[in-house]
């Protein structure tokens, strides 16, 4: 306990002498390449296209989805697209592979539900009054997702309650922004 003590007070004192401070932008923070196989979405009426791996047990749970034993983590890619000349957020598109309906494919099967509606940007949560969330609407009444925006790239996953999601040691509860390019076939 006290070796476990004092190695906390060390890293801790290192970090306050050498000045660090939080993650911050980098000017070379650009979205990172994904290959696709499907049609990429463009244009202005594209704002972006993100995507993640997640825990899948909370969430799973949240959206009602139907799940194999083995739902300890889902594949994520979100669209957003917002209309070309003001900019508001119209609808989006929602792939969450890992849950969801059956789909088979090539003599296998995986689960995959999808989404698709209207978003929008509201403000505040309890631990930021001046967040910008991302509320998707899913097709249900009284039924969102909500997605707090980090930065232009980054999207982070936060419950019902707009409260931040704690990942595990494997995945976090966040989205990337990425680019799409094609693959060969």
């Amino acid at each position: 306990m006290k070796n476990n003590l004092l190695a906390f007070a060390l890293i801790l004192g290192s970090l306050l002498v050498n000045g660090s401070k939080a993650q911050t932008a980098a000017a070379d923070n650009k979205p990172s390449q994904s290959i696709t196989f499907h049609s990429i979405p463009k244009g202005p009426a594209v704002y972006g296209v993100f995507q993640g791996r997640t825990p899948g047990r909370e969430i799973v749970a949240q959206l009602q989805l139907p799940a194999t034993a083995n739902d300890d983590k889902l594949k994520w890619s979100l669209t957003l697209y917002r209309h070309p000349h003001t900019l508001h957020p119209t609808t989006y598109s929602l792939s969450v592979v890992g849950a969801g309906d059956i789909v088979q494919q090539e003599g296998s099967a995986y689960r995959q539900k999808l989404y698709e509606g209207k978003w929008t940007i509201i403000t505040g949560m309890p631990s930021n009054p001046a967040a910008q969330v991302y509320r998707l609407e899913l097709g249900r009444p009284a039924a969102y997702f909500y997605l707090l925006k980090g930065d232009e790239n980054v999207l982070f996953m936060v419950d019902e309650n707009k409260k931040y999601r704690v990942g595990n040691e494997f995945f976090s509860y966040t989205l990337n922004r990425v680019e799409l390019v094609p693959g060969n076939k």
